[in-house]
């Protein structure tokens, strides 16, 4: 489909801005963004047909559309100390959708 220019330039700046807190609050503060794709949330049930939704999940290179709980799971990890090292990153949870396009 057509790209979208405010969609990519609001990801860039949250990219950026991830980053450049990361460097700013730094070494007391992590600062980490979350990048969710399709999930299947009630808003996203109510606005979409069953077809439109097969239609998400078979471009998905997992072949589904996200659930809460994935996104969920990876804030998670980023609040634990498993994460500690890990700061102005963009976790992507989105089936593998931004590296089919």
């Amino acid at each position: 489909g057509k790209a979208s220019i405010p969609y990519g330039v609001s990801k860039v700046a949250l990219d950026f801005a991830t980053r450049a807190l990361a460097i700013e609050l730094g070494p007391n503060i992590r600062v980490n963004a979350i990048n969710p794709g399709w999930i299947l949330t009630d808003n996203l049930k109510r606005h979409s047909t069953p077809e439109e939704l097969a239609k998400v999940a078979a471009a998905t290179p997992l072949r589904r559309i996200g659930q809460p709980i994935d996104v969920a799971k990876g804030v998670v990890f980023l609040a634990s100390t498993d994460a500690q090292f890990i700061t102005g990153a963009n976790l992507v949870t989105d089936g593998g959708v931004v590296y089919n396009s």
